[in-house]
């Protein structure tokens, strides 16, 4: 037996159970879009936050990135550069102090 999931089936159930003041993290947009649509907080895997000022820019640019793909024909770009110890610090430094902010909100 074969069963398919949409690709995004995984992305989809980690916001159905995501509640307000929870904290995603995500290297995709559109994930954290909808994390922060639930008032959730999200973090990209460089320490980068997203918030609800910087989402909309950083969705249009992925649009209009997937399209000058899309016009150039290519289809696949060059992956990123292997994770340093620095890049693990400053996660760790910005996803603490995303811990703190969240946690000083509750009280």
């Amino acid at each position: 037996m074969q069963i398919f999931v949409d690709a995004d089936a995984v992305d989809y159930k980690l916001i159905s159970i995501c509640h307000k003041g929870d904290i995603v993290v995500s290297q995709d947009y559109g994930v954290a879009a909808m994390a922060l649509g639930k008032n959730a907080y999200a973090i990209h895997q460089s320490g980068k936050w997203y918030t609800n000022e910087n989402i909309d820019q950083m969705l249009m640019e992925r649009h209009l990135n997937k399209k000058a793909r899309r016009a150039s024909g290519k289809k696949h770009l060059r992956g990123s550069r292997k994770r340093t110890a620095e890049d693990d610090e400053h996660f760790r430094e910005s996803f603490e102090k995303m811990i703190h902010m969240a946690m000083d909100k509750e009280k």
